[in-house]
């Protein structure tokens, strides 16, 4: 199993958590960004990680770049 962690300067205290009854966010939990219309990046697709509670956090294509050090 592979573990999946933050880069250092990644802050879990900026993290915006959506509620487990609450409906999936348009926005990065981390930035605010908005995220992109599936016309404009069809490709798009969020990070998305949960608590053991059912918290759930989504992160934009350049927060995952530069806090979790994922690539497009």
């Amino acid at each position: 199993m592979t573990t999946l962690k933050p880069k250092p300067g990644f802050d879990w205290s900026l993290v915006n958590w959506g509620a487990p009854d609450q409906r999936r966010t348009d926005r990065c939990s981390y930035c605010a960004a908005l995220f992109p219309d599936e016309d404009e990046e069809p490709d798009f697709v969020p990070l998305i990680l949960w608590t053991s509670q059912g918290w759930a956090a989504e992160f934009c294509t350049a927060c995952q770049i530069k806090y979790w050090g994922l690539v497009p």
